[in-house]
This record gives structure tokens, sequence and C-alpha cells, in this order.
């Protein structure tokens, strides 16, 4: 060993000399605002650190290093300041995180009636396995030495308690806290909070209270989790935030001597923070309460400087152990090397390693003559195990010097002297001391090694848990504050993980706070899902399965057929109006401008107005309330249920009655349904667009003529009458219903044909009519009541209280199916222009960022990223979204689809306090992907299992036999045997899924 080394072993070893208990490892002796009070009047403000708000790599990393440095050098380049720099990570932790961040879910699926047990279970066995909890905090002192000499003089003045102050040996001291060092404190934080902010780091300055909570936890992992409270000046009569009241914890000591007044003040922050004893079991091994700890120290620095990603890496790759981390950074570095360069240059002729020390130190003086900052550098790090569990604690201590030694090639090992001094070294903001060696560092170095890159969710919880790629747990809440508006766009990929994604969100938003809380009660939210095929049928089965069987109405899944028993009226109004509502009429006056235009064609001019003026005399001709109006005579048999409620309500109808007549009849009875049944024979019909003769319309549109130079009346009526001969969803008045369902996914594969000109018109007209029927109420508000005749506005109010509080959802999978409907896609544009006033969210879902207009991804607040099928996508999707060099790398690189951790993502996210990005995995276990599969065998064994055995059991039968989450590969291999067999046919695949399903239920 070199005699500088020497002499650094012994400083080490005295620094723990005479120290005993924990307390006295603990320099804080009181509190005030957001500031902790050392004993000698330093302060100390803990910062804590959610993580970055954008991906970060070399590049990103190396040009946020270089603004901290140029921000943190006025500071560190001279003493009086240190900022320690705490991380933490715990697997062990790892299920209560899972549970505890499920409690707010699993009590909003109680209040649903949501029998949901078995996926809350799964997750709070699966995720742990997948995701690791971590602390993150900087702790910003300056010190006393940060004055000049007069004021120093006079805060060491100002902080004697004044002369007739009575002892209180056994409480906090509250003089101790100076102007002077209040305001050059106050001013470090602000311009460090500042910093953080412009490096786009979410952060925030702790409150005292959870300051010392944090502190404790560092002390005796134990107390994580706990309600724990300290009691500080000002809190006398509050209660904490734990919700007990607060008291005096106040301990006897003998040095208390007659006329203290402790007992009437506060108690030492000793004995709040420090509950648990400590007792040393050998040279490196201490025991804290109910756990092992064991210290390691970095004792010579990295000959080659890596980022902290390295270290974190390294430690999973070990099977990662709970381990923490501190490193002291403090100003003025440079002086440290007083001492050891004498040493160095008078010992320089008896060791190699001392004229290497000499030669650094020229080296950084140099530097520091040329403007760099040299720090004072000090890492420590920790690990601990349950008490009695010597080998594991051995054995993670050694893992985790094993660890530090690999990053950039340090030297590490455990400290010299006293074990416990060295456990404490590492601990949360108790002092700016450490075992380990001081290393003059340059700043830039120092702040290359710290854990910037670490992603932050800005949502605390979430009913969706999603997991960053190095293990840190991710909260996503659909609907959130965070964020203005709420408009999604995926894409994807096949293959990538979509479907699952849009069911996991969907699932998230039924289990959010904010969508099941208002007047009336805890009831689902309201989603309408526009789907071409099944993908959104295992959603609705488990969500229909886990309802009471008579609720399972409330949540249901269509298929739309272009049949007239499918049929579907587009001038059908809300219950009691004559005329449709604004936003109605320009959804409706949208349709017929895309019905009365030829396949393939623009809109001839004036066909908008023409639909217009056309809507406004149909409602005023079947009107019963005008003058003009000519209303639908009510005919006995033409629907059996309302006839059947008039006579069952003893309703008398008038000589001549009208279908407007059964409607207010049967609403005063309190027939309701009924009366929305018959009033669907009262409004106008879309065949009624054939007769539209009025002297007003001939007079405005008789003489239009197209481009082509043919009169648009004729036009007009010749593409109706072509549309009602094609479209037999448009006959009649509406037969299709949803009913009370509030979740519907709408399947519009059947009715929704891909191939061009006559199939884009249809694709348009039933995407439409589809949004319609579904979606009808969601744009209700106060504002449209004086539209509602009066008798009918008591009954509307309190309806439209319920949908106006109730957060609405709107998705559209396989979005590229609209590509040649512009009409349909500028209805999307006004959903999500407008959508934010009438609270609902909006999720685009498709295959290709091309699929989606320029407006629409302006208008979007979230993107939601699966992969990219080549580099040309990746480039687009970058210069589209603004993406970080390596967001863009990760496209190609990282969103391969999905794998046992899950299916991989990049969330680019427009929230509140700015732009987010992040690599991101859908991590699910088997019962969860088995419920949202979509694959047609897989939906056949669950169908059948769901009907013999039940939801719960079925999906625990299936995660077992098949983990992967389907049964996709074995009925193929199965299928595949038969078939050399000589076994093929339709049959083949009905007889390998009955196979599976009489072998799962024997299981």
């Amino acid at each position: 060993m070199s005699l500088v080394g020497l002499i650094d072993t012994l400083i080490a070893a005295g620094g723990g000399l005479g120290k005993k208990s924990l307390a006295s490892f603990n320099f804080l002796d009181t509190a005030f605002g957001k500031t902790l009070i050392a004993k000698d009047g330093s302060l100390a403000t803990l910062v804590r650190i959610d993580g970055i708000k954008r991906m970060m790599g070399g590049h990103e990393l190396n040009v946020l290093v270089n603004r901290a440095n140029t921000s943190l050098s006025p500071y560190l380049g001279r003493p009086g300041h240190a900022i320690q720099v705490f991380f933490s990570r715990d697997p062990d932790l790892s299920r209560d995180l899972v549970k505890s961040l499920n409690i707010t879910p699993r009590t909003i699926a109680k209040r649903l009636d949501l029998n949901l047990d078995d996926v809350f279970e799964e997750r709070e066995n699966v995720l742990p396995n997948y995701i690791v909890p971590e602390s993150f905090y900087m702790v910003l002192w300056t010190r006393m030495s940060a004055l000049g000499k007069q004021e120093l003089k006079k805060a060491r003045v100002a902080m004697k308690a004044p002369p007739l102050w009575p002892a209180a040996a056994n409480s906090h001291n509250p003089f101790l806290l100076s102007n002077a060092m209040t305001t050059r404190h106050e001013a470090f934080v602000a311009s460090f909070m500042a910093d953080l902010k412009s490096f786009e780091i979410r952060a925030s300055v702790t409150d005292v209270h959870a300051a010392l909570g944090a502190i404790r936890n560092s002390i005796d992992p134990a107390t994580a989790n706990s309600n724990w409270h300290p009691y500080l000046p000002g809190d006398l009569g509050k209660a904490p935030s734990g919700g007990r009241e607060a008291k005096p914890r106040w301990r006897m000591r003998p040095e208390i001597k007659s006329g203290d007044i402790s007992h009437l003040l506060w108690p030492k922050l000793d004995d709040q923070l420090f509950s648990v004893d400590a007792e040393r079991l050998n040279s490196q091994i201490v025991r804290i309460g109910r756990y092992l700890f064991s210290g390691v120290n970095m004792t010579v620095g990295p000959q080659d400087v890596k980022p902290f990603s390295h270290l974190l890496s390294r430690l999973m790759e070990l099977e990662e152990f709970p381990w923490r981390a501190s490193f002291l950074l403090e100003g003025d570095g440079m002086s440290l090397f007083g001492l050891k360069n004498l040493i160095a240059a008078f010992a320089g002729f008896s060791s190699g390693d001392n004229k290497i020390i000499r030669d650094t130190i020229k080296q950084l003086k140099a530097f520091e003559r040329e403007g760099g900052v040299v720090v004072r550098f000090r890492a420590s790090f920790g690990t601990w195990a349950p008490n009695g569990e010597m080998n594991l604690i051995e054995s993670r201590s050694s893992r985790l010097q094993r660890a530090v030694e690999s990053w950039g090639y340090c030297n590490a090992g455990p400290s010299s002297g006293d074990p416990l001094a060295g456990v404490m070294s590492s601990a949360l903001g108790l002092d700016v001391a450490s075992t380990a060696p001081a290393a003059g560092a340059p700043l830039m170095d120092a702040l290359y090694m710290m854990p910037w890159d670490r992603d932050a969710s800005p949502f605390e919880k979430g009913s969706i848990l999603f997991r960053t790629i190095d293990r840190r747990i991710w909260p996503f809440q659909p609907g959130s504050s965070q964020q203005d508006t709420f408009i999604d766009i995926i894409y994807a990929p096949p293959g990538k993980g979509k479907s699952v994604f849009l069911n996991s969100t969907s699932l998230a938003f039924c289990l959010s706070p904010m969508a099941t809380s208002g007047a009336g009660g805890a009831q689902l939210p309201r989603i309408a899902i526009i789907d071409i095929g099944p993908s959104s049928s295992g959603l609705i089965s488990l969500l229909k399965e886990a309802l009471p069987p008579s609720r399972r109405h409330e949540v249901e899944y269509k298929r739309l057929r272009m049949v007239s028993e499918h049929s579907i009226n587009p001038f059908d109004t809300q219950l009691g109006c004559r005329e449709c509502l604004p936003m109605d009429r320009a959804t409706l006056k949208n349709f017929i401008t895309m019905l009365g235009t030829e396949h393939g064609g623009q809109a001839p001019s004036g066909l908008s107005q023409l639909s217009g003026a056309i809507i406004d005399t149909l409602y005023e001709t079947f009107s019963d309330k005008t003058k003009k109006g000519k209303p639908r005579q009510y005919s006995e048999g033409e629907d059996l249920q309302v006839d059947e409620a008039l006579r069952k309500h003893n309703i008398a109808l008038s000589g001549r009655p009208t279908w407007w007549e059964c409607v207010d009849k049967l609403f005063a009875a309190g027939a309701i349904r009924e009366a929305t049944m018959a009033q669907r024979y009262a409004v106008p019909r879309v065949e009624d667009l054939m007769a539209t003769r009025t002297e007003q319309i001939q007079d405005i549109f008789g003489s239009a003529l197209t481009e082509s130079g043919e009169p648009l009346l004729k036009v007009f009526n010749r593409t109706i009458s072509s549309a009602l001969r094609e479209y037999p969803i448009l006959s009649g008045p509406t037969r299709f219903e949803i009913g009370a369902a509030r979740i519907v996914a709408l399947d519009l594969d059947e009715a929704a044909p891909s191939g061009g000109g006559s199939a884009d018109k249809q694709t348009a007209l039933v995407y439409m009519l589809g949004t319609f029927v579904t979606t009808r109420d969601f744009y209700l508000n106060d504002q449209v009541l004086k539209q509602f005749p009066q008798e009918y506005q008591a009954y509307h109010r309190l309806r439209i209280q319920r949908i106006r509080e109730t957060p609405k959802r709107i998705v559209f999978d396989e979005f590229h199916r609209t590509r040649n409907t512009p009409q349909v896609r500028q209805q999307v544009v006004i959903y999500m222009r407008e959508g934010r006033k009438w609270g609902i969210q909006i999720s685009l879902a498709s295959q290709l960022i091309g699929d989606f207009d320029a407006d629409m991804i302006s208008l979007a607040t979230s993107y939601w990223i699966m992969g990219a099928n080549t580099e040309q996508d990746a480039n687009e999707a970058a210069a589209t979204f603004g993406l970080s060099d390596t967001a863009k790398a990760c496209l190609t690189h990282n969103l391969r689809g999905p794998g046992p951790g899950g299916a991989p993502l990049l969330a680019v996210l427009n929230m509140k306090d700015g732009k987010h990005e992040h690599l991101l995995y859908n991590t699910l276990g088997p019962m969860e992907i088995w419920a949202f599969s979509t694959t047609p065998a897989d939906n056949a064994i669950r169908t059948r299992l769901y009907n013999t055995i039940g939801p719960v059991e079925a999906r625990r039968r299936l995660a077992r036999r098949f983990p992967g989450g389907s049964a996709k590969n074995e009925v193929d291999r199965r299928v595949i045997e038969r078939a050399e067999q000589g076994d093929t046919g339709a049959e083949t695949m009905n007889g390998v899924t009955e196979e599976i399903v009489q072998e799962l239920m024997a299981a």
C-alpha cells in the first residue's frame, strides 16, 4: 500500500472511533418549513427525484451533464455547499408495491360489483417478478462555511438562545436558523430546482415530515410504507398525514435537570428517527432492528468513468437484491490534497503509486486553473437481508462489491474501522459524512456517474401498471387531470400487442376513480368501441362475466350486419324531442351529404346546404308541435311491445292517435323503454328523404346544378334511392339495439367491406351509423335542455347530470379502414376538437403512422407506438413526434413484439408538465392475456370453458396449462398432426378445440 493510501485508511478508520449508538450518526437537530437544520446550523433540503421526462442515451446524457456542470459549478467550486445523491432499490418490497397500487382499482371493482379478484391476484403474483421499487433523492446542504467571516460571526450570535430561555436538553433547538444561512440556502435550492426543470427532470422539494420519513426508512427498511409521522415545531394540535393525532413522543434522559422544559416541547429527532437498536456482529456486518446490514465503500475511483446505468445493469445481472448508493459531492475538492501532495512529494521515491498520485494532483490543479471544478467525491453503498440470514447478507455484500468494482474498474471494499459507521455512510440525509475515502474528481465526471436516466411517470398511481426496461414501475391513469385533453393515437404492425394494449387501457378506464364517480353512485363508465373484427370481444367477455347476472346487459359485444333487422335510423332523437340537437344535426348533415355523393366522387356543390335544409324540413313535417306538421299515425300491430305497454298502463288514445301521442303518454306513465321504442316510429326516416318536395326546397335548390350540369335535386334523389336499395340497414325505423349497455363493442367487420368505390361508401355509412348508435348520449349538456319539451326536462336534467359527470371513451380500432371515407374522418376530427368539453376520450388505433391525417396527429395528446416496419417508418415517426435520437433508435431495436416480459411500446405523452417520452412494457399475467386473447381458437376454447366451469376457474386452468396466454401453438400442432394422418376439413379445428376443452375440464 502507498503511504498516501495508508493515510486514507487511518483517517477512515479514525472517523468511526467513539461512535457507538445509531443516534450518534445523526447531525440533524430540528426542521422549519421545508428545511432540515443541523446541530451546527447547517441547512439541508431533500429533493425527491421522480426522473427524466425524455429517453436518455449517450448523447442526451452528455448534453445534460454539460449543462449540470455549468449550473452547479458556482456552488461546488468553493466551500460551503454539498450534495448527497441517494439511490435505493429493494426487490423485497415489489409485492407490497404492487398490492398498494392495486388498492384503488380493487376498491373500484368492488363498488362496481365486478368480480376481478383473480385478475388482481395474478397481477400481485406476476408483476413483482418484473419490477423493483426504487427511491431517488438529492439532499442539498448549505454549510456554515458558506458565510463570510463577518456573516459567520453575526450568525453565531443570532443562533444563541435568549438569556432567560429555560433549559430543554431533550428537545429541538429552535434558535439554530439564521437569516444569512436561510437566504443562501433558499437561493441554492431555488436555482437547483430551476435547473432540474430545465433539464426536463421531474422533481419536488420534500416537506420536512416526508423527508424525515424517508430518512427513517433508509435507517430501518422495516418502517417502509408505515404511517409514521415526526413531531416537529409547529405540529402542536395538528393531525399528521397518517391520520393520527399528533402527540409528543418524549423520552426521559439522565441529563435532564430541574426546571428543564423538554417535556413541554418536541422530542429530539434522535429519539424519533432511531426506534431500533444496532449491534456490531463482526467487522463487516451489523444488525439494525430486524435486518442485517453490510457497507461497501468505493476506495479508488473508476479508471473509465461510466454512467450509472452500467452499475444498475450489472446488479440486475447478479439477480438484483436490496441495495443503496450514496454519493457525496462537496465543494472545493482540491483542498483535500494539501497533506497528500506534501506526503507524495517527500515519499515519491518509495512507491510508484505516490508518483502517480502526485502527477494526478498536478493534472487536477491544471484542470482547475483552466476553469474546471474539482469536487470532493465519496461513494458509499449498502445492502441488507433479514435478521439471521448471515450467508445471505455475506453473499449480497460480495455481489455488491463485485458490481461496484466492475463499474468502470473501481476499487471497492468494506469500510475500515466501525462497520456501523460504514453502513450509516449510505443512509439518507443524516450528515455530510462518509467513511469512504475522499477523491478529488472533476465535477463533470462525478455528475456523469449519477442516476439521471430514471424514467419519470407523471402519475403517482394508476389503474394500469406499465414498467420500464430496467424494472421501474410506471403507473398510468387514463383520463387523469395531468393532461388537458385525452386523445390517443396508437399504431403498431400486426402482432405487436395493439389489441391487448387497447383492452388493457379500456379496463384501466373502467377502474379509474374519475370514470366511476358522480351523482347516483358508482357506475361503469361509457365506452364505445368501433372495431373491425373481434379484438375487443375478450374485454367485453371479461367485464360481462365479472358482473352479477342482473347487470350483464350493461356490457355488450355486437356484430353489425347489413340487413334490415339491424336497421339504424340516424334521424332518431332524444326522448321527447321533435327535432335533433345541434351536435346530432351536424352529424346527420354529414351523413346525408355522404349518402348523396356518388361512389368514389366528390360531394356536389350545394349538397351540404341541401342536406341541412332537408333535415329541418323533415323534422318540421313529422312533428306534432308545428302548424305544418303531419305526424305519423299510430297503427296497432307495428310494435307489439308498445301495444302491450299501452294496454298495461290503461292508456286511452285519441280518435286518430299519433306515435308522438303514444310517446308522451307512455312517458307520463313511467314506461320509459316503451316510450323510446314508440318514438322510433314518430321521427323521420332515411326513406323520407325521397319525399321532400316542399315549395321552400324547390325555390332554393330547384335550379341548382352540379359540376356536371345535372340538377342537384335529381342527383340527390338518385343517390338516396340507390342507397336505400343497396343498404338495407337504412330501411325503416331503428331495430338494432344496444339497450341500457354502458360499454359497447361494435364489430363492423361484416358490414364494412374494403375494396374501394361502393365498398368505401358502405364502410363510411356503417362507421357513421355505428358511432351514432353507440355515442348519441355522449354530447348532452345543460345548454340543450331548453330544446326538450317542458314535461321532459326534469327527466333529462338528471340524465344529463350523470352523463356530464361520467368520463366517456370512444375507440376506433383498425382505423386504416376509413382511409377513403373523408366524411368519417371529418366527423372524428370534430370529436377530437370538441371532446374535451364533453368529457370524451378518443383513441384511434391502426397499423401505420400514415393511416392518420395530419390534423389528427396535431390534435392528439398521447402517442403509443408498438413497432416500425422499416427504417423509413422510424424516420417518419421521429420527425412527426419530435423523438430524441434514443427514442428513434428504440423504434427499430426494442419494439419487437410481445415476449415473456410483456409487450414493449414507446409512449409519447403531452402532459401539463411538458412532453414525456418513455420505453415501457405492458406486462400481463397469463390469466389476463387469456381474458384479452382474440385468436379464433383461443376465443372458442375460452367461451366453452366460461360456459361450463365459469370464468374465474376457466382462466385459472387456461393460465396453468398455457402460461404464454394462448393455445394457438398447441392447436396448430394438433391440426398438423391430424392432417398428416389424413384428417382434414373444417371439422378438424373444431375437433382439436373440443379436445383441448375436454382436457382442461378434466384437469
